[in-house]
Formats: structure tokens, sequence, C-alpha cells
């Protein structure tokens, strides 16, 4: 369904010249939720979110692809915005990310790094003390920007 939601909602977003960051459909206090995370450069303002719910909410009306009544919540993914695409990281080069994986590389399972590459199969960041690691993109769980710190 998340698929069918994707194809018939992208175009709406494209249209206000942002994208589509994640979709998120579960039960939350006795009621079905759509949660949809759009950004754009200079980030996504209220004004954007309220648009967007709306046409949203018509479009998937008359694509009557939910069967059950459910709410939608149109929203900047914010600071916490986790990576989906390769382009998200490109962003982030040489800013601070946090990175957790899936399992341990040089025993760890988490860093808070400065992003220093980004390729195809994954990104290089720089963990100080450990030196420059290599990590494939299949062993990423999430991933981040972080608040910068000395």
């Amino acid at each position: 369904m998340i698929d069918k939601i994707k194809e018939i909602i992208g175009p709406l977003i494209q249209a206000e010249n942002a994208e589509l960051v994640e979709i998120i459909y579960r039960r939350e206090g006795g009621r079905q939720v759509l949660h949809i995370l759009a950004d754009k450069e200079g980030g996504i303002k209220l004004a954007d979110c309220v648009r967007l719910n709306k046409r949203i909410d018509q479009a998937l009306d008359e694509a009557n692809i939910i069967q059950e009544s459910y709410t939608i919540e149109v929203a900047s993914p914010g600071i916490d915005r986790p990576f989906k695409t390769k382009r998200d990281y490109e962003k982030a080069i040489g800013r601070f990310v946090r990175v957790t994986l899936n399992e341990r590389i040089m025993d760890k399972k988490e860093y808070i790094a400065r992003l220093e590459e980004v390729s195809d199969t994954g990104v290089k960041i720089d963990a100080k003390k450990k030196g420059i690691i290599e990590i494939p993109f299949d062993r990423i769980v999430r991933a981040r920007e972080e608040i910068e710190f000395i």
C-alpha cells in the first residue's frame, strides 16, 4: 500500500518543489495515522504542509486505496531527519553524522563522526581516534545529521 501511496502523492509533493522523505502508516491512540514527511531547500513551512495535506487528502480519497478511517499528517522531518537516499548523505559531507549499524565495525555499532565521502556502495567517516572508517550502505540501519560538537 505504501508504494501505491507514493505513486499518488509523489507528483503532488514534487509540484511544491519538495521531496518525499518518508511515509509512515500506523495505529496511534486507537486511530490510523498516515505520516508524510516532506522537505525542500530552505525547509518546508507550515503553509506548505497545510496545502500538501489538503491536496494529498483529496487525491487519496479519489484513489480510495485506504479502506479504513485515517488521519493525514504532513510535516517536516525536522532536525532528526533520517538519511534515506545517497543525495541525503552527499548534502551532509563535511558535517557530523550519527550512523547506527546492523553489526559492529571496529567494535562499535554507532558512530558520531564527520562524513568525509559518499560512494555508490557506502560512506567514509572520520572517527578521529579510529581514523577513517568505510561503512557499506547495507550495514547502515539509520543515519542522520548530528549537532556538531568539539
